[in-house]
């Protein structure tokens, strides 16, 4: 299968406008997320991060 990709990329005459645009993308998709994950307040990870811990809490309660 990588080979039919490869055969078919060499011949392929604007190669360049292609992996420019999947850069593009890639680096958009990156930098939304980097901005999405500090967008958020301290206050939502601290509540977040705690959860598993109310789980175990609440099954010690039971046993």
């Amino acid at each position: 299968m990588i080979s039919f990709f490869k055969q078919y990329f060499s011949t392929e005459k604007y190669i360049g406008i292609f992996q420019s645009i999947i850069l593009i993308l890639f680096l958009m998709t990156f930098f939304f997320i980097l901005f999405f994950v500090f967008s958020k307040p301290k206050k939502y990870y601290e509540k977040v991060r705690e959860l598993p811990l109310e789980g175990n809490k609440k099954k010690q309660e039971y046993l």
